[in-house]
């Protein structure tokens, strides 16, 4: 399945009094929760869907006990999740404390396979699908041609 895109035009951050330029973004198709997922997962499996919940939940219970002891979790072809702070910044060494941690955040670094994974994502405009016509819909956003006109473009 494509990821669906459309044309989003934008203040130019560099000179937001000058012309606005136009990107593409992506359009979600909804979320899936942890339901779907063991549901999934169920069908890709042995696994029945009460036994792959379980396994999500206590992935996410182990994960969390990693990260809270401070370390970096790698889930080999998935990537490495870690803890960041957002702190709030003192004069001196002396007013540095706990305090000044704001939030503590997780970071996820894809793996190189993941990340090369995701780059052969293909994508379809929007509009085109919804039947509604525009300038730029038979190109991918590579800006080649859909030689199939259907409004679906590979990555890169």
């Amino acid at each position: 399945m494509p990821i669906l895109i459309k044309p989003f035009e934008q203040v130019d951050v560099k000179n937001p009094t000058g012309p606005k330029k136009w990107s593409i973004i992506q359009v979600s198709t909804g979320q899936v929760d942890e339901n779907q997922v063991a549901q999934d997962i169920a069908e890709e499996t042995t696994l029945n869907p009460a036994e792959a919940m379980m396994a999500l939940r206590q992935l996410r219970k182990v994960v969390l006990r990693h990260l809270l002891a401070g370390e970096t979790v790698s889930l080999g072809g998935w990537g490495s999740f870690r803890v960041t702070l957002s702190t709030q910044s003192v004069q001196t060494r002396a007013e540095v404390n706990a305090v000044n941690v704001k939030t503590v955040n997780i970071r996820f670094k894809p793996a190189a396979e993941f990340k090369a994974d995701l780059q052969k994502a293909t994508f379809a405009w929007v509009d085109k699908l919804a039947g509604v016509a525009q300038d730029n819909a038979a190109t991918t956003p590579g800006g080649q041609e859909d030689e199939d006109d259907s409004g679906q473009g590979t990555f890169g």
